[in-house]
């Protein structure tokens, strides 16, 4: 596994204040490490069909005439790092502020996006801290440590919820290391599991070759594929890597090609306060495994420009993601 170094995430899309970093004061000891999630409880599912309802997570000013109370695909969506300030490698799957208050506002703005689409189950995991990405020494048996608890809760939801419908895996940041490990490691070996898996979500980190069977999407239309891509601004170049080899795929036009998406044929933003706005206002284009976005001109949005728009991977496009997978699964 190819641990991907991935910047602390403090260029918000929203125009907030920089999470304070508290980091672990001792190395990694897997006998100090929180307690492992039982999946069998709901406790441990920061979203689940059983219990939540999918209209709440949705946009406040978004109304879906096609919305579908159970769906005929499920996703599987493993959020990105909230965590950010504790004295462990891994997160502590008993506290309220970072089970709560901040993997709902991941929720809202991220797996927001196939809800009603798709039955979403999305599980709490003891995440990796942010600081992971740079000590690896003690990031990569954290890393482990998260990777065990998602795919226990992935086999918890094949063997007890799946009952053979077709599904999706979605990921973002740290999300996405897991969901590229979970597919490379178990779905591919598993035939049962590759035959009903129809498409995955690799966002927000560079991914280049998963397997000769599962390749990337090379149009808005096709199944068994997955799409990737890392957002910045037109023009600017990350530390991290970039290239041909690296999969990005534009969210507006969903080509891998460089050809620049027109504005008319964006839907809107997502924004923080849970609102789509602004359509028509971002044209976007790949370059060397990189997703470029035009600044917008209008004064209102020139004050969440940024260099690194990872962060908005999903809300810069939101609209975009959601009527795409509805074209993609009437292919079904």
């Amino acid at each position: 596994m190819i641990f991907r170094f991935l910047p602390y995430s403090v260029l918000l899309f929203s125009v907030s204040c920089s999470p304070i970093l508290q980091l672990p004061i001792d190395d990694f000891n897997v006998t100090q490490s929180p307690k492992e999630p039982v999946y069998d409880s709901l406790f441990y599912w920061a979203f689940h069909p059983e219990r939540d309802d999918a209209c709440q997570i949705l946009p406040r000013n978004y109304n879906d005439d096609l919305f579908e109370e159970s769906p005929d695909i499920d996703v599987f969506y493993i959020h990105p790092t909230s965590y950010y300030s504790g004295d462990n490698w891994n997160a502590n799957l008993d506290d309220p502020a970072l089970n709560t208050s901040r993997t709902d506002y991941l929720l809202q703005n991220q797996a927001s996006v196939f809800a009603g689409v798709a039955r979403l189950y999305a599980p709490y995991y003891r995440q990796m801290h942010i600081q992971s990405y740079t000590d690896l020494t003690n990031g990569y048996p954290a890393f482990n440590i998260a990777f065990s608890d998602v795919a226990a809760a992935f086999i918890h939801y094949w063997n007890n919820w799946n009952k053979g419908r077709p599904y999706i895996i979605a990921g973002h940041s740290q999300g996405t290391n897991h969901a590229e490990r979970l597919i490379k490691e178990l779905i591919l070996s598993e035939e049962k599991m590759f035959n009903q898996l129809k498409l995955a979500y690799l966002l927000g980190m560079p991914i280049t070759n998963i397997s000769d069977d599962f390749l990337p999407c090379e149009d808005e239309k096709q199944l068994g594929c997955f799409v990737s891509w890392r957002t910045f601004r037109s023009g600017f170049y990350p530390s991290s890597p970039k290239g041909d080899s690296i999969v990005s795929v534009n969210p507006i036009n969903w080509s891998c090609t460089e050809i620049e998406s027109k504005k008319k044929n964006h839907l809107g933003i997502l924004f923080p306060n849970r609102r789509i706005n602004f359509a028509h206002s971002l044209c976007v284009k790949n370059h060397q495994g990189l997703l470029w976005v035009e600044p917008p001109k209008n004064l209102i949005l020139r004050q969440y420009k940024r260099d690194d728009y990872h962060r908005a991977d999903i809300n810069l496009f939101w609209l975009n993601i959601r009527e795409n997978l509805r074209l993609r699964l009437s292919n079904l």
